[in-house]
């Protein structure tokens, strides 16, 4: 019973909190041990994954929807015993049981009996009874656990092919590989892998970026050579972002949106520590999360500037940069396999797009006069957030767009009747074909 407890409570967390999930689990979790946090954690982001599904299922078994339930223990609670009970096929009585007794403790003996009354009508529905006769749309959104929205959106990417869009929604539910970049600065990372296996028993395997190593066992983040500053954890598709920059050692980098900071210390150690990156943003907790990082991994050449980067000009830097990285808020729907929350909350894509254009335009204006290398970039998968913003700065600005020089696939070539021609140039990461994040590059050319 503790640990369905403990994830009824990371769960309400989660949903009335805005918790990140690994942060809730954390704070409910403190003190355990670390089987009882896997389990939990396993609760989580299994309710989180497949809530549409649990829902219809409570609401096909009773006459309450989830939705509609005022308190979110209670809202949890049936979600958990859903899970455990149609999906995990564990025995209903013991699940109903237990459930029964967690509302008791958490909410009052009313609760109990709502709880035991709801469960005992989902123990008479089936999956299969769900499903069945509804549109195919409908039907793999429930399976797979995402909004319909979303799976009519990419079966429009993807040309009307069904197989492309049941590979994304499966692959969303599986977590891609922890990705290490291995800091050049303190670690070769030629002999990276062996030293990592040889004095810290992380074994590790190759990417296609000679810096980055995917784990295969043992601990990355928060680990002891994750404390001595010899890599720090960054999806690959995300490295690739900061490998097309190309920035070199000398350079000036301008760094819009930085914080957290991965993209920024991956820049600085390409450059070996040597020239300046300004790093902008807005968050002083982000920008101070970023200094932080630069101190584990040893960085010196780093300089942040707290402002809201739409409006800015050169006059706010130091002098002109020679290369500028832009990796704008966005929809996040290309990381719905590491934060299964995200996909629950509302995604107006042409607001967020608009928002970057914002924020891009600026950097595409200093890109135009001083003939600067810009690199645009998001975690999202939707045409409007990328090739729709590079076909608008090409149309609206004078730079040109260069091939990003990364391995990847190409670009969307039209979606919904709009085409864009320079979709062989840009990089798109799928987590089905790539094994990351869904992730979009792009590299223009001010001309100068």
């Amino acid at each position: 019973m503790e640990n369905q407890l403990l994830a009824v409570k990371a769960l309400v967390l989660v949903e009335t909190r805005g918790m990140p999930i690994p942060e809730a689990v954390e704070r409910t979790c403190r003190d355990r041990p670390i089987d009882v946090r896997r389990s939990v954690q396993a609760f989580v982001y299994e309710t989180i994954k497949r809530r549409n599904l649990l829902d219809e299922l409570v609401a096909a078994g009773s006459d309450a929807h989830p939705e509609d339930v005022r308190s979110p223990y209670v809202r949890q609670i049936l979600r958990v015993g859903t899970l455990e009970m149609k999906i995990w096929r564990n025995p209903p009585p013991a699940v109903t049981d237990c459930m029964v007794r967690i509302a008791k403790r958490l909410v009052g003996s009313k609760a109990g009996a709502f709880v035991n009354a709801v469960l005992r009508g989902v123990e008479r529905v089936s999956v299969k009874d769900v499903l069945e006769d509804r549109p195919w749309t409908e039907r793999l959104a429930l399976k797979y656990g995402h909004p319909e929205w979303f799976v009519l959106y990419v079966l429009d990417l993807f040309e009307g092919d069904r197989s492309r869009v049941e590979l994304l929604l499966r692959a969303n539910n599986r977590v891609p590989p922890q990705y290490l970049r291995i800091n050049r600065l303190k670690l070769d990372p030629l002999v990276a892998g062996d030293v990592l296996e040889r004095e810290y028993g992380i074994v590790t395997e190759p990417t296609f970026l000679e810096e980055v190593r995917a784990l295969v066992r043992g601990r990355g983040y928060g680990s002891r050579a994750w404390r001595e500053g010899l890599f720090d954890v960054q999806d690959l598709a995300s490295a690739s972002a900061s490998a097309a920059l190309s920035a070199e050692p000398g350079e000036t980098v301008l760094d819009v949106c930085a914080a957290p900071g991965s993209k920024t210390t991956h820049t600085a150690e390409r450059m070996l520590d040597e020239g300046e990156v300004w790093a902008v943003d807005r968050s002083e907790w982000g920008l101070r999360v970023l200094e932080r990082r630069c101190r584990r991994l040893g960085i010196t050449c780093v300089r942040t500037i707290c402002r809201d980067a739409r409006g800015l000009t050169v006059d706010d830097l130091p002098d002109v940069p020679d290369r500028i990285l832009v990796d704008p808020p966005c929809s996040t729907t290309g990381v719905w396999n590491r934060n299964p929350d995200s996909r629950w909350k509302p995604k107006p894509l042409e607001r967020f797009a608009e928002r970057q254009w914002e924020i891009l335009e600026p950097a595409l204006r200093i890109a135009e006069e001083h003939g600067c290398t810009l690199v645009y970039s998001t975690c999202s998968v939707s045409w409007e957030e990328n090739e729709a913003i590079v076909k608008r700065a090409l149309e609206e600005f004078d730079v040109k767009l260069v091939d990003a020089g990364v391995l990847g696939s190409p670009g969307i070539e039209e979606f919904r009747g709009e085409r864009f021609s320079g979709y062989k140039k840009v990089r798109r990461y799928w987590p089905f074909r790539h094994d990351t994040a869904g992730f979009f590059v792009a590299k223009m050319k001010g001309k100068g």
